[in-house]
């Protein structure tokens, strides 16, 4: 039991005793309401986030394959409800609070590549739609915020796919492009126990040329790199 619930009067804190088979219970009703044959039932499982979050704001204890069952789900609605930005947004918010809180208690692999792909076809194309600059501007920071909490499950061989996708778009630190690959490579580059076989002498060696070029380039120095 948290400390703050062990503090609690004794009746009050019988019933916090329930806790964890509610939580259960409440990931059960949520993936009940889930169809993925109907994307649009993503919509019915929007009223369980306040339930989830109750849960996360209390410091209630709750199994970890519970937790590890709801970011499963989560995933699931979150990769299914392509432009669907409310639904992206509430899910990928309380993904990012659960991992935040229970990262490192559960067992999962996040995959980095459907990521990658929604922050591409939502926010890097010329597919602007009727959401709004302030919605898109709140989808983008919780797909970026969601990237960041669930780096540390992405799976071995990650970190040489993600540096292998951006790598080129290195090679010359007087085209923008630069500024892109430098950003989705502090995005998405993990550096978990699984990925730790990447980071090698000769990747720092290469890291350290890279760098050398940019020191003597006019067009970082203009951008924001101070001299």
């Amino acid at each position: 039991m948290h400390l703050y619930n062990a503090w609690l009067p004794s009746a009050v804190s019988d019933a916090a005793r329930g806790e964890p088979s509610a939580f259960a219970g409440a990931v059960r009703e949520a993936r009940d309401a889930w169809r993925p044959s109907d994307p649009d039932s993503a919509y019915a499982t929007l009223k369980w986030i306040s339930v989830f979050d109750l849960f996360i704001k209390a410091k209630s204890d709750v199994a970890p394959e519970d937790v590890h069952a709801l970011v499963e789900l989560g995933l699931e609605i979150f990769h299914a409800s392509q432009n669907k930005f409310v639904v992206q947004i509430k899910w990928g918010g309380l993904l990012v609070r659960l991992l935040k809180k229970h990262g490192k208690k559960i067992s999962l692999v996040v995959q980095w590549r459907p990521l990658y792909d929604t922050l591409i076809r939502t926010h890097f194309k010329r597919n602007m739609g009727p959401e709004g600059w302030k919605v898109r501007q709140q989808h983008f920071e919780t797909v970026t915020s969601l990237v960041r909490a669930s780096r540390s499950l992405f799976p071995e061989g990650a970190a040489a796919e993600i540096w292998s996708e951006f790598r080129l778009l290195l090679e010359n630190p007087w085209h923008n492009s630069a500024f892109e690959g430098v950003g989705f490579l502090r995005l998405f580059l993990p550096a978990n126990s699984r990925n730790q076989d990447h980071f090698t002498i000769d990747w720092i060696a290469e890291c350290l040329d890279i760098w050398g070029s940019v020191t003597n380039c006019n067009f970082w120095m203009f951008n924001g790199l101070p001299s």
